[in-house]
């Protein structure tokens, strides 16, 4: 493996805290650092998602501006980013002063504005998944794509609740499903997902990767 510090400085600083949270994990001594370290981290994260936001706000700002673009959607969207922004520090401070964390307002637009978006996009991705499976029907009729429109059918008559097709033989197989074969596929790409980044971590320890010079 090949290393290449090109940033002295900046290589130093990113292996001795990655080694330091790395030995945190095993060695209780580090502990104490490593607790350190992950909340500076998660201020930077925080910082980061703030520079994301404005970043968002003002490329926005520009569509808004630029005649030939469509900016309504950039208008809404920035409407609707400041109108949360200020229900959730009114809620906030709400709740910081009369000690009653309930969080009625931001409640009140999970349930009433995200949950039905997300139903809508559920529905969506339901019926793309539909168009999906018979498109692969007509262009490869084998085992794959019958059993994937099998269990797509079955998972979908198991999830649907009309009187006419309520069987509980339905709901059992969706459920032997969802948590068997789907679970254990979902498991597979988490544990996939573990070993990339720790072999993301350990590239940029070793100073094979440098994200933070930019």
């Amino acid at each position: 493996m090949k290393l290449k510090f090109r940033a002295p400085l900046a290589t130093t600083i990113a292996i001795a805290v990655g080694l330091v949270v790395l030995v945190g994990y095993f060695i209780p001594a580090a502990q104490t650092l490593r607790f350190i370290f992950l909340r500076m981290g998660i201020v930077l994260a925080a910082v980061a998602l703030l520079v994301g936001v404005l970043n968002l706000i003002s490329v926005h700002f520009r569509k808004i501006s630029d005649k030939d673009s469509k900016g309504g959607y950039s208008l809404v969207l920035i409407l609707a980013l400041l109108a949360t922004l200020g229900i959730g520090i009114y809620d906030m401070f709400k709740a910081h002063m009369y000690g009653n964390p309930n969080f009625e307002w931001m409640n009140w637009i999970f349930t009433y504005i995200q949950r039905p978006i997300e139903t809508s996009l559920m529905a969506v991705m339901t019926v793309s998944l539909t168009c999906a499976a018979t498109h692969l029907l007509r262009r490869k009729l084998n085992f794959l794509a019958i059993g994937f429109f099998i269990i797509l059918l079955l998972v979908l008559m198991g999830t649907i609740s009309l009187s006419m097709i309520n069987f509980p033989i339905l709901e059992d197989i969706r459920s032997w499903i969802i948590h068997v074969p789907a679970l254990g596929g979902a498991r597979g790409l988490l544990l996939g997902i573990a070993l990339g980044t720790i072999t993301t971590g350990l590239r940029i320890i070793t100073g094979s990767d440098r994200p933070y010079e930019g």
